[in-house]
């Protein structure tokens, strides 16, 4: 048996350094659920698993191309500690923001917020078509064929012909380049 992992090793870091698209397809496939699982639990932090799982496995790539990978560990224990690096980072990163997050949050009011909604409306339109897009059909704002039991953004990729958790990313992306819009703007009125 160790005879058979140990080719088995061999096959797929020659995979790797040959650049074969089955290799990293396996890998993948073999990878991503487990890589998923444990992205999901950095509860306090914003990380998408297919963002992690593409850093680490290019860094893992490269790590290998440069000859740093000597083969002491199965490659999926050293593509998973390469993403839980990843991670690790980005916690150590932001565990100062949690707390000064939570007092610049503003306090309820009653007041109107028609104009807020109007001035992102209006810098929406700012946007490139494919945020437009995915934007409007996250808010409801178009048209989505899906029965009781799909999700939205499920619903959303079939729209769009792409995957879910794409359609998140994306979503995601596209809202943070609105908020950068907006901060822009409420500080331009400022001055």
């Amino acid at each position: 048996m160790v005879q058979k992992v140990k080719s088995t090793q061999v096959e797929l870091i020659n995979g790797i350094i040959n650049n074969d698209p089955k290799t990293i397809r396996n890998i993948y496939h073999e990878n991503f659920d487990r890589i998923k699982s444990m992205v999901n639990n950095f509860y306090n932090i914003k990380m998408d698993a297919d963002d992690v799982f593409q850093d680490g496995l290019t860094q893992a790539i490269i790590n290998i191309r440069k000859g740093a990978f000597k083969g002491d560990s199965l490659f999926s224990t050293y593509l998973y500690g390469i993403c839980r690096n990843i991670c690790l980072k980005a916690y150590n990163k932001n565990k100062g923001h949690f707390s000064a997050e939570l007092h610049d949050l503003p306090e309820e009011t009653n007041e109107d917020h028609f104009d807020s909604i109007q001035l992102m409306l209006k810098l929406k339109e700012q946007l490139n078509s494919d945020c437009k897009t995915i934007i409007d059909l996250r808010f409801g704002i178009g048209e989505i064929e899906k029965d009781k039991s799909e999700l939205r953004f499920d619903a959303i990729a079939k729209k769009l012909n792409i995957l879910p958790d794409n359609a998140r990313q994306k979503f995601r992306r596209c809202m943070n380049k609105l908020m950068d819009l907006v901060k822009k703007t409420n500080l331009m009125e400022t001055y």
